[in-house]
């Protein structure tokens, strides 16, 4: 036991909106046909609403506007939401964090839905808070960003906010597709490019399928001069998307779905620094490592949704199933190599063999009132999860080029399989005072029972041993927002909820001494906010404002207690700030945007000696400042063809790596990124040029020290080094 923490601290750490629109609306900057701020339609509260009247600071980025900034992954769009962000070295395994919630456990403070899905483990002992779903957003209908506590209405693990994927369902009213051919490249590196393509078809009136696929190969740009490799965190993502939709009869809808993606990366896209400097010790872009880190990551998702119309309410049903596996390989080298060369008297070097398997079943069960005076929700919920975390530690012969050892496999093997259950209830009513003034009211009762089972082997764990753990808990949440329209343009409303992460239990010997925690407790957050929606100026102007206040108790965390790496709660934090998001069209086709956010998130209690969080220090990655500008102008260039052009400037504030017990509490320099895009539309075809980071910053996203070569280094998580490509895309 006390190997597979200390292991499982590694891994995490080494895996450890946009210009159109902020404000929740869209518009068409590539079509020039309105001069206004266009509606948006969301599902945050699970059933279609005007954003303008959700009272929750939500950001939906529409497909129109991935699209035009040509979002595929993380990092093209999550780090333009207001208060959100990414920390990340490698594709595949990214942590996400909203308002500054993130301490660095391995259980995610996000929840993420594909569409009627929640995807990846809510538990602690699954690393789910560095395996956050980096879906290709080609063929999505928009990405919402739900923030603060949604523990009503999306349960566990949602504390912090919720990511919703929102696929695009098939069609039965018209045949039709798009095929997208891609090229870029990236400077110090390689080239690469895609291809994607979507097809809808009817089945008679009433039933319609798409199909959507796509591969991309995402250039390398990080050297490795020792290994004489180049290039060597290049990645590939494929993915297929299938649905079918069946319409019976008018109140009787069926949908079908099934989505899958690989991420497969050749290596982490880290350069090495000097840990007091933060300057690179073997020359720009580069690191030196043993071997290669390979990472594998694939998802698979499928749903199928049963909506009745019962007149006076709709009955829905979700039933999922969904698979995440990762298979990794990363270099211990430096943090192992030099204690194996002392016991077995022979130059090795180390390396892990880390393999994790989840699979998911949820059933939930609503029914949505379609009332105009008193609108209601009630549901139950059902989720049952197995996860399978197999370690191996071996030892690495140092030839070249490097091989494990004869003897010297399973030199430490751990298996950690878990299980994870848990059934809520939950309501949420909104009643309608007058025709300007509603209240909100929400409540869910939540069950969950764990265990895990934990077995060791190997000459460095010492006797093989198999020891477990098992927890129960029940956790109650709410919400309330009262919400008042000042006109039919303006609203303003308050919010105030609660959100949780379960706990769960240690796999402990019976042995360990007293103060290493058997279990660890749920952590919770209380979130406070008010703020305004409006259009302005006959809708050429639209403005979100929002100011929170976020009480974290019981933060949950991964600590190492008496040689034991255990999960255990220590401190409490506060998060308070502001968001802003402006979007105003002047004159038809140009569109003009800012968006913000100013977060100050600290402890307000230390945690525990071991970690050295003190009161005061700032949680991990929460840039007190953060935000962009954007613009886009289309017009016509003649008969049948509209050229468009656009540009974004985004900035990210400095922020702190850690505590100061965790590698270090290093400083995280800001940076400010430039894209540009510019093409033309005509008549079924597009054409885009686009450049991302124009100024070829070293924006950082994660700091770490395991996997460096020295240990007076880190490695720091990068941002994709300037970028060029073209686009050209066909519609049927």
């Amino acid at each position: 036991m006390k190997t597979v923490t200390k292991l499982n601290l590694l891994a995490g750490a080494a895996c450890a909106a946009l210009a159109i629109p902020m404000a929740g609306h869209a518009a068409a900057a590539s079509s020039g046909a309105s001069a206004t701020v266009q509606e948006v339609v969301v599902t945050a509260e699970k059933r279609e609403a005007n954003l303008r009247d959700v009272p929750q600071s939500v950001t939906a980025i529409s497909e129109d506007s991935l699209r035009l900034v040509r979002a595929a992954t993380f990092e093209d769009y999550i780090t333009r939401v207001p208060g959100m962000n990414l920390i990340a070295s490698q594709p595949g395994a990214a942590r996400l964090a909203l308002r500054g919630i993130n301490a660095g456990g391995v259980s995610s403070t996000i929840g993420t839905y594909v569409d009627e899905t929640p995807y990846g483990s809510v538990t602690g002992l699954s690393n789910g808070a560095v395996l956050a779903p980096d879906l290709d957003t080609f063929d999505m209908q928009r990405v919402e960003v739900l923030r603060g506590p949604q523990g009503t209405l999306y349960g566990a693990s949602s504390l912090g906010g919720v990511l919703k994927f929102v696929t695009n369902p098939p069609d039965p009213s018209h045949f039709g597709g798009r095929i997208e051919v891609d090229g870029e490249g990236t400077e110090s590196g390689s080239l690469g490019g895609s291809v994607k393509g979507v097809f809808n078809a009817p089945l008679g009136e009433r039933a319609a399928m798409r199909a959507s696929a796509y591969y991309s190969d995402q250039p390398g740009y990080i050297d490795d001069p020792l290994r004489h490799a180049k290039n060597i965190n290049s990645a590939r993502y494929s993915g297929l998307r299938l649905g079918v939709l069946l319409k019976p009869t008018d109140k009787f809808t069926v949908r079908l779905s099934a989505v899958g993606q690989d991420i497969s990366s050749h290596g982490a896209a880290v350069q090495d620094v000097s840990r007091a400097t933060l300057q690179p010790l073997y020359g720009d872009l580069t690191q030196s490592r043993t071997f290669s880190s390979p990472n594998k990551v694939t998802y698979r998702i499928y749903n199928a949704t049963a909506d009745y119309d019962l007149g006076f309410a709709d009955l829905l049903s979700s039933t999922s199933y969904a698979t995440l596996r990762q298979d990794a390989n990363f270099d211990l080298t430096s943090l192992l190599g030099g204690l194996l060369t002392a016991i077995f008297k022979t130059p090795l070097g180390s390396g892990e063999l880390q393999a994790l398997e989840q699979k998911k079943f949820t059933q939930e069960v609503r029914l949505t009132s379609s009332g105009q005076k008193f609108e209601w929700l009630v549901g139950a919920f059902y989720t049952r999860e197995q996860n399978e975390l197999h370690q191996n530690v071996y030892g690495l012969n140092l030839a070249n080029p490097p091989q494990i050892a004869p003897g010297f496999d399973g030199l430490e093997t751990v298996s950690l399989p878990s299980r994870y259950s848990e059934y809520a209830v939950f309501a949420n009513g909104d009643y309608h005072f007058t025709d300007r003034f509603d209240v909100s009211v929400g409540g869910r009762y939540s069950h969950n029972k764990q265990s895990s089972s934990q077995t060791t082997g190997g000459p460095l764990a010492g006797p093989g041993s198999v020891v477990g753990g098992t927890s129960s808990e029940g956790v109650f949440t709410f919400a309330v927002a009262p919400k008042y329209k000042l006109s039919d343009e303006a609203t303003i409303y308050a919010r105030v909820a609660k959100g949780y992460r379960p706990g769960g239990p240690n796999a402990i010997s019976p042995l360990a001494p007293t103060a290493v925690p058997r279990i660890f407790q749920s952590d919770t957050i209380t979130d406070y906010e008010a703020g305004i929606k409006a259009d302005l100026f006959e809708k050429k102007v639209s403005v979100e404002l929002t100011a929170f206040y976020i009480d974290w108790t019981r933060i949950q965390l991964l600590a190492v207690v008496n040689n034991f790496g255990v999960n255990t709660n220590g401190g409490a934090a506060e998060s308070k700030g502001v968001e802003a998001a402006v979007v105003f069209v002047p004159t038809a086709g140009l569109t003009l945007s800012a968006n913000g956010a100013y977060t100050e998130a600290h402890l307000t209690a230390d945690t525990p000696a071991y970690l050295g969080g003190k009161d005061g220090d700032r949680l991990p990655y929460s840039a007190p400042l953060s935000g962009s500008l954007n613009a886009d102008y289309s017009r016509p260039l003649s008969d049948g063809v509209q050229g468009f052009v656009g540009g974004s400037v985004r900035f990210e504030g400095r922020r702190r790596s850690g505590f100061n017990g965790v590698f270090g509490q290093t400083s995280v320099p800001s940076y400010t990124t430039v894209d540009l895009r510019a093409g033309v539309d005509w008549r079924n075809y597009r054409l885009e040029a686009y450049v991302k980071n124009l100024a070829d910053k070293r924006g950082i996203l994660s700091i770490d020290g395991s996997g460096s070569a020295s240990g007076s280094a880190v490695e720091e998580g990068l941002i994709r080094p300037r970028t060029v490509g073209l686009s050209l895309s066909a519609s049927f």
